[in-house]
C-alpha cells in the first residue's frame, strides 16, 4: 500500500515538472527576436537629412529641370557650375565653386574671378572638369543634356537647372539653401527679394504700355513670347507684350522675327537683349534691323524708347538682386514715377 502511494506521488510530481518545463520553453519562444523586416529606406525624407543618428539616409535627393532624380550622398564640397544662369545666385547664397563655364558678354561674379574656368557654356572642357574631381555638376538644358550619361557613368551627381522666371529664382534659391546647408539664409533672402519687388511695383500707372523684346543670338533674331526674366519684370510693371498672342516658332518661348509684323503691332517700347558679345549685338542691329527702312518708322524708335538691356540683368539671372533689374526697367518706362521714389 505504501509502495503504491509512492508511485502515485512520483507520477503526479513528474507530470507537474513536465508541464512547467513545457511552459518555460513556450515562453522562451514567444520572446525570441522577430525576423528582419524587408523595408528599404529610400533616403529621400528631407526632414531627416541632417540627423546623424539615422542610418541609410542620403544628404539630399531632389528633382532637376529635366525630371531626373538627383541624389547627393553627402553635402557637396566641389561644385562645378556649367550654367551661368545659376552662377550669380549660387554665389549670392554663399556658394563657392571649383569650376565655372563662361559666356561672351556675361560678367563673372566678383567672388568667382579666380575660379577655374572650364570653357564656354556651349563647349565645356570635360577633361578639365574631371580633373577638378567634382561631387556635383550643374548643367544647362540646351547645351548639356548630352553629358548626363558621361557624368552618370563617372559616378558624379549631375543636375540640369535653369532660371527663366522670377518663380525659378525662388525655387532655385530654396534648393541651393538645402544643398549649401543654408536654408534659413536662403529663405530670408527670398523674402527680402519679394518685399523689394512688391515695394517697387506699388502705385504704377494703369495705362499698360505695349512693348516687345527682341532677342539677338547667334545671327538669329526673335521676339520673346514667354518664359524669360525680362518678360516677368515687364509683367510686374503692368506692361503688355505684343508678341504674347503671336504663334511661336520651333521654341514655344519665342516668335520668329518679322519687321512687317513688328511695324503692324508698333509697340510703345522696344527692348533688345543680346546673347553674345556687345560687338556681335551691334553688328546684328546695324545689319538686320537698322538697314530695314521700316525700322526707323517704328514708334519706339522715333520716340527714343528703344533700349538695349544689360545682359547681366536681363539675359542671365540676376538672382536675388532682381529688384535692381526691375528698377532699371521701371526707370525707362515710368521715369516720373521712379523719380518720385
Amino acid at each position: 500500500m505504501q509502495e503504491k502511494r509512492l508511485v502515485c506521488m512520483a507520477w503526479k510530481y513528474g507530470l507537474t515538472w513536465t508541464l512547467i518545463l513545457g511552459l518555460l520553453i513556450m515562453a522562451g519562444c514567444g520572446n525570441s527576436p522577430a525576423a528582419p523586416s524587408q523595408q528599404v529606406s529610400s533616403g529621400t525624407d528631407t526632414t531627416d537629412l541632417h540627423d546623424s543618428n539615422k542610418t541609410n539616409k542620403h544628404f539630399l535627393t531632389f528633382e532637376d529641370n529635366s525630371g531626373r532624380s538627383v541624389t547627393l550622398e553627402n553635402k557637396p564640397e566641389r561644385i562645378v557650375i556649367l550654367n551661368n544662369e545659376i552662377t550669380e545666385l549660387f554665389y549670392q547664397l554663399g556658394g563657392e565653386a571649383v569650376g565655372i563655364a563662361t559666356s561672351p558678354g556675361i560678367d563673372i561674379p566678383e567672388n568667382a574671378e579666380n575660379v577655374q574656368q572650364v570653357g564656354a557654356i556651349n563647349s565645356v572642357n570635360m577633361e578639365q572638369i574631371m580633373k577638378l574631381k567634382p561631387d556635383l555638376v550643374i548643367g544647362q538644358p540646351l547645351f548639356h543634356q548630352n553629358l548626363i550619361d558621361t557624368f552618370t557613368d563617372a559616378g558624379i551627381p549631375f543636375a540640369i537647372l535653369t532660371i527663366k522666371s522670377i518663380a525659378d529664382i525662388r525655387e532655385n534659391a530654396q534648393l541651393w539653401g538645402k544643398i549649401l546647408d543654408k536654408e534659413q539664409d536662403a529663405n530670408l533672402a527670398v523674402d527680402n527679394m519679394d518685399a523689394q519687388l512688391q515695394s517697387l511695383t506699388q502705385s504704377l500707372p494703369s495705362d499698360e504700355p505695349k512693348y516687345a523684346i527682341i532677342t539677338l543670338m547667334a545671327n538669329n533674331i526673335s521676339l520673346q513670347r514667354q518664359s524669360s526674366i525680362a518678360l516677368d519684370i515687364a509683367g510686374l510693371l503692368k506692361m503688355k507684350n505684343v508678341a504674347e498672342s503671336l504663334p511661336s516658332g520651333k521654341m514655344p518661348s519665342s516668335v520668329p522675327f518679322s519687321m512687317e509684323k513688328l511695324a503692324e503691332l508698333d509697340p510703345d517700347y522696344l527692348f533688345i537683349v543680346v546673347h553674345g558679345s556687345n560687338e556681335d549685338g551691334q553688328r546684328m542691329i546695324q545689319q538686320q534691323l537698322e538697314s530695314n527702312p521700316a525700322w526707323s518708322s517704328l514708334k519706339a524708335v522715333k520716340s527714343g524708347d528703344l533700349h538695349i538691356l544689360p545682359p547681366s540683368m536681363f539675359v542671365t539671372s540676376p538672382g536675388i538682386q532682381i529688384a535692381d533689374s526691375l528698377k532699371y526697367m521701371k526707370k525707362l518706362v515710368y521715369p516720373k514715377v521712379e523719380a518720385g521714389n
